[in-house]
């Protein structure tokens, strides 16, 4: 008896065995591939799932849509700006728990020069690079937002400036990267370009410096941003000849990064997001004009930092992010400011000629993930942006913008993924930016927690 037990046990653990080894050996972590993550900044899925609409030659990314899985569209973050949805996208969870709540710091006095949210110690939870670190991953990053410092990241060149128009700033840039990573690629790659104006150029040093680290780091698990579509569309608009020329380049782009990336792993998967979609606008909303009229900021003569009004004292205050904004309370037991900021919205939002589509309270901010300090948001129409200037309440404006509440449908993000035991021509459906991490986590066979989400189905049904 004691035999036949040891038998039927031995049996059941060479069984146990046989599916643990088979299920490590069908991942494709464990095959040998790696992924590299490219987010083309302000990609709206129509760009390539309509590209003959809009004559766009972008024939690498119409490979990607055509051999791989995609999303019609990924439902992003409160605010759908660069910064928040980029974490997002890296950590599986919103502002609300990552701490990345707008692009600039909140600094109402200007005491930050418009400082942006560049650190990585200001996100408060795991992200992929660490997890990749920790499952024994090689990892590497170009010009991702919020990446200054990041930990997990061997070959890291984040994204940051001071003043991108100054000489000073790639020696800043040297000093944040990985030591000495700057100065070994630009032997190769030539020098790194900062200032995000050189929209085209900037984008093809990005992508010299990230191919560099793909042949010569080889990475599992490599993230790039890419910029100047973004900056062409806030110029431009959606669609007009000079963004569809920069998308048309950052494909050629993308095509040197695959092939740098199949030099380091002949199955590389690629990732291609984005953090949203963009609007074309011809109207702005002042709402600093609207805040000072009623004494809820004191401004001073003259200007602060760029031209910004001064602001002197305030009880409560406009965040702008592009569409849509948020508003804090300096007390927010201040039961008085709150009504009168709530009252004051109400009447801005009643005259359509200010183009605001919805006044948001905390428990609608909470249900889409924003800013846990907001009091309220204001979000604006499509054609409206929201600004913090001097001049009237209502100021003629052109190109383009995003930032507004998620739920609008220009603001649906990119999600194209090809590769290793990923479907051709799968279609997921709408997703939501928050399952984009599970998701590249459970490609590459590391656990990943932390996030909201579960990973997508990427296998053929």
């Amino acid at each position: 008896m004691a035999f036949g037990r040891f038998r039927s046990y031995h049996g059941a653990m060479n069984r146990c065995i046989f599916f643990i080894l088979s299920l490590i050996l069908a991942s494709p972590w464990a095959s040998g591939s790696a992924l590299l993550l490219i987010s083309i900044d302000g990609l709206r899925p129509d760009y390539v799932l309509q590209a003959d609409a809009h004559g766009l030659k972008i024939p690498h990314l119409r490979r990607i849509l055509r051999e791989g899985a995609h999303a019609s569209g990924a439902r992003g973050v409160l605010p759908t700006v660069t910064y928040p949805s980029h974490t997002t996208i890296v950590t599986g969870v919103w502002p609300a728990k990552h701490g990345i709540y707008s692009n600039l710091t909140f600094d109402p006095l200007g005491k930050n020069f418009e400082g942006w949210y560049w650190y990585s110690q200001d996100i408060d939870v795991p992200t992929l690079w660490e997890a990749a670190a920790k499952a024994g991953l090689t990892v590497g990053s170009v010009s991702w937002p919020v990446s200054v410092g990041a930990k997990g990241i061997r070959y890291n060149v984040p994204e940051y400036w001071r003043a991108p128009k100054a000489a000073d700033d790639l020696k800043l840039l040297r000093a944040v990267s990985t030591p000495g990573l700057v100065a070994e690629i630009s032997e190769e790659a030539g020098a790194y370009i900062v200032d995000l104006d050189e929209a085209i150029p900037g984008d093809w040093a990005r992508t010299r410096y990230a191919a560099w680290i793909l042949r010569h780091g080889k990475p599992q698990f490599m993230t790039v941003h890419l910029a100047a579509l973004d900056h062409l569309q806030h110029a431009t608009g959606p669609f007009s000849p000079e963004s569809n020329s920069s998308l048309e380049q950052i494909d050629e782009m993308l095509g040197q990064l695959e092939e740098a990336a199949h030099t380091a792993f002949p199955d590389y998967a690629v990732c291609v997001v984005s953090d949203h979609g963009f609007s074309r606008i011809d109207h702005s909303l002042n709402l600093m004009k609207a805040f000072a009229d009623e004494a809820l900021v004191t401004l001073g003569p003259g200007s602060g930092f760029r031209g910004a009004p001064l602001v002197l004292d305030w009880k409560a205050f406009p965040k702008v992010d592009g569409g849509s904004a948020a508003i804090l309370l300096k007390d927010p037991k201040d039961e008085t400011t709150r009504v009168k900021v709530e009252q004051l919205l109400r009447r801005l939002a009643a005259n359509p000629a200010n183009g605001v589509a919805r006044i948001l309270d905390r428990k609608a901010i909470a249900a889409m993930g924003g800013n846990p300090e907001a009091a309220f948001w204001v979000d604006m129409q499509a054609n409206f942006s929201v600004v913090n200037t001097a001049g009237e309440l209502v100021i003629t404006a052109k190109g383009g913008t995003h930032g507004y509440a998620p739920s609008h449908p220009e603001m649906l993000a990119s999600f194209f993924m090809a590769g290793p035991a990923v479907g051709d021509g799968l279609t997921l459906g709408e997703i939501d930016l928050r399952s984009i991490a599970p998701t590249l986590a459970a490609y590459l066979g590391f656990p990943f927690p932390s996030a909201d989400l579960k990973p997508l189905a990427l296998a053929a049904r």
